[in-house]
């Protein structure tokens, strides 16, 4: 019967801290990267496409009312795929394309995503001397000449400053019955984002 009870109140404690560690997380409020990207399009073969993302140091805890440091780096990374527009298919229209490109680090690191190493990128941020704010910044050098298309995987992970992001490349690959969508396959597995409705894609072409 000891060793029972001891049993029970240890998985009641462990339990307990797991609850505990969702209340805290659930009250921080996390920020929206910022990105530039600094070539405009079209770019040559000899280009290189500079993304640049930047994120406060600081995220505002709830359960205190005021922000706090944010020393997680599980917490500032973003992810974005890369996709070369194709000939369309029923469901889509451009497929993952990291291969397409030498890859260049400048600031921060990168990983690929295992669910799909030719697509997705993880970047993860270096944290500035002042400390006041998370940046990265990865050049990416095209082999083939194409239309391209970026996109960060999450709602409200981003906010893309360039005022151009070349949407009417995608006028140029339409899927039949599908205005105005994107259709990304993505290691053989296909979703599709409705272009009119996201401000988290770029788009441009290489000649």
């Amino acid at each position: 019967m000891l060793k029972i009870t001891i049993r029970l109140t240890s998985l009641a404690l462990l339990l307990m801290a797991f609850q505990c560690d969702d209340e805290v997380e659930s009250q921080l409020e996390f920020n929206t990267y910022k990105v530039n990207l600094t070539a405009n399009s079209p770019l040559s073969l000899n280009d290189t496409l500079w993304i640049k993302g930047r994120i406060s140091s600081m995220i505002f805890d709830g359960a205190i009312n005021d922000s706090i440091f944010n020393d997680n780096l599980g917490y500032v990374g973003n992810q974005f795929s890369i996709y070369k527009f194709m000939e369309p298919t029923p469901i889509a229209n451009c497929k993952d394309a990291i291969d397409q490109f030498e890859l260049i680090i400048d600031t921060g690191t990168y990983r690929f995503l295992p669910s799909c190493e030719n697509a997705q990128i993880s970047a993860s941020p270096q944290l500035s001397i002042d400390q006041t704010q998370y940046a990265y910044r990865i050049g990416l050098k095209p082999l083939t000449t194409g239309d391209y298309l970026i996109n960060w995987d999450y709602i409200d992970s981003v906010f893309i400053q360039n005022e151009n992001r070349n949407e009417a490349l995608a006028e140029n690959y339409p899927i039949a019955n599908m205005p105005n969508t994107l259709g990304l396959e993505k290691c053989g597995i296909t979703s599709s984002l409705d272009l009119n409705n996201t401000d988290r894609v770029f788009l441009f072409r290489v000649e």
